[in-house]
């Protein structure tokens, strides 16, 4: 029944429903080892019992009572020695263990305790050991693609680092904090040098302390950001250019840009037609000023103007430079725009001299808004060749 021991001793209960067996090692095998180190000890220093609980043997629960040595260790002491069918301090055997590990594989921890009749802390306990044999027996893959990330637990934990093989989707290690530290421990206990140079790619967020012990231990190693950073950075991007167009913009050009956050950062192929011609309007060529153009909507050419000394006053409005002279922003002049386009609406260059006694000649390029000042001096007829003098 277990390798290397032999049954001396049974009873049976069948009103109980339980079975009793008392095992002993077998004459021939002497090798004991250490519990603690794992060496070889030939040095007996008493003998013991123990009570475990064994798979059921068709109805029977079972109960293996196993004869157990104490040896004596040079290096530590008196230990217990080591058995194969005992895997830890707990009262079931290996078998037991591994039956109950397999069940929780595929059903719930108190759907295995009721199946066993235990307790289901019990059987989350069995369950772990019977992972950690696992973990420790199986061979474990080259890490090659490694991911690092953290998880936030609370106000007193704060972080916890958490390193994966992404070619198995499995974690490797966890360590507390965030820093660069913590990287560096996982690096120096759980990997060769060999290893670390074998690490082709490592994915990351832009956490800085990360990328730094990467760099120190993984020379070879290429750093992959994430996308879920990458695009947050980009979002945040955008944001900030649609908010800078918001408030450099005004009057309807403001409305254009407002409550537009989802739609510029949705994705083309998921918008509606609704949605993209809303976009294919929001990124439409616009004119700098509607007040800046005239009726034809293109610029003017650039003009002198013959200011008389009388306007003076005029000059001193004006703020800036100016592009274009609008027929709105001059309403005595407005009207002839209406006329026929046999008409040169062109401001003469020259006057004459009685026009521009003491006056002075200056280069307007553009006048946004209504002046009051020219109003006093109408535009002078196409057909004349000078302005004359003075007619206020």
């Amino acid at each position: 029944m277990w390798p290397g021991y032999r049954v001396y001793q049974h009873e049976i209960d069948e009103k109980a429903k339980t079975l009793k067996l008392w095992v002993r090692r077998k004459g021939g095998n002497r090798i004991m080892e250490c519990s603690g180190c794992g060496r070889r000890v030939a040095k007996i220093y008493d003998v013991g019992e123990r009570v475990v609980r064994d798979l059921p043997w068709s109805e029977f629960r079972t109960s293996v009572y196993v004869e157990v040595l104490r040896l004596k260790c040079r290096d530590c002491g008196v230990k217990r020695e080591k058995v194969l069918m005992l895997p830890s301090k707990a009262p079931f055997s290996k078998r037991f263990e591994d039956a109950v590990g397999e069940a929780c594989e595929s059903a719930a921890a108190r759907q295995v305790a009721r199946r066993f009749g235990l307790a289901e802390s019990t059987v989350r306990a069995i369950d772990l050991r019977y992972l950690e044999r696992w973990a420790a027996a199986r061979r474990k893959p080259a890490l090659r693609q490694m991911g690092v990330d953290e998880i936030h637990m609370g106000k007193k934990q704060k972080f916890l680092t958490v390193v994966c093989n992404l070619e198995t989707a499995e974690p490797l290690w966890f360590g507390r904090e965030r820093k660069t530290e913590t990287l560096d421990e996982f690096f120096k206990t759980e990997l060769s040098a060999k290893q670390r140079r074998g690490i082709e790619a490592a994915c990351v967020d832009m956490w800085e302390p990360f990328r730094l012990s990467i760099e120190h231990w993984a020379t070879k190693c290429r750093i992959i950001y994430d996308k879920f950073h990458i695009m947050q950075h980009a979002n945040k991007a955008v944001d900030e250019v649609r908010r800078a167009e918001f408030f450099r913009k005004g009057g309807r050009l403001r409305d254009l840009v407002k409550g537009k956050r989802w739609l510029l950062l949705s994705r083309w192929v998921n918008l509606t037609t609704a949605k993209k011609n809303e976009l294919n309007t929001l990124f439409a060529p616009q004119p700098a000023s509607d007040e800046s153009l005239p009726p034809q909507g293109k610029f003017g050419p650039i003009v002198d103007l013959q200011v008389r000394r009388s306007d003076a006053t005029v000059l001193a409005k004006l703020d800036r430079p100016t592009t274009v002279a609008t027929a709105r922003s001059l309403p005595k002049a407005s009207r002839n725009v209406t006329r026929p386009p046999r008409r040169n609406l062109e401001l003469l260059p020259d006057e004459s001299a009685a026009g521009s006694s003491g006056g002075g000649q200056r280069q307007h390029q553009e006048l946004t808004t209504p002046r009051s000042g020219l109003h006093k001096s109408p535009l002078p007829s196409p057909e004349s060749p000078t302005h004359g003098s003075n007619q206020d």
